[in-house]
């Protein structure tokens, strides 16, 4: 093998294993159930949420939602498992919850390889 391959083939390996990577990551996160009330956030540099379940941090690989959406905590966050969207619901006076985001999946594999609706 020349010496010129070898820089070719490290780079198509690294690439490779990103994308091995990001494929997998989507297919754990779409057959994840999200159902809990959000009890913590923190907003990362690039105004991404990081919720929490109690004190379990919660990121994640599909979805985003940024500080701007409203989304506070005390807010239920609810996904069924190999479902397309995500949703958010706030609590009203009534102390039922109602919609107030539906949140698109953003990987970089279509959600359709792995989810069903």
């Amino acid at each position: 093998m020349k010496k010129k391959n070898i820089p070719v083939l490290v780079f198509s390996g690294f690439v490779l294993c990103i994308l091995l990577n990001n494929f997998i990551q989507s297919y754990i996160e779409c057959k994840a159930n999200y159902n809990f009330v959000i009890t913590k956030i923190e907003v990362s540099p690039t105004n991404k949420l990081i919720l929490y379940n109690n004190k379990k941090k919660i990121r994640f690989w599909n979805y985003i939602i940024s500080d701007r959406q409203g989304v506070k905590a005390g807010d239920l966050l609810h996904k069924k498992s190999y479902s397309k969207y995500m949703y958010v619901y706030k609590k009203n006076m009534m102390g039922k919850y109602s919609k107030i985001l539906k949140v698109n999946p953003t990987g970089l594999f279509p959600v359709e390889y792995f989810c069903d609706k």
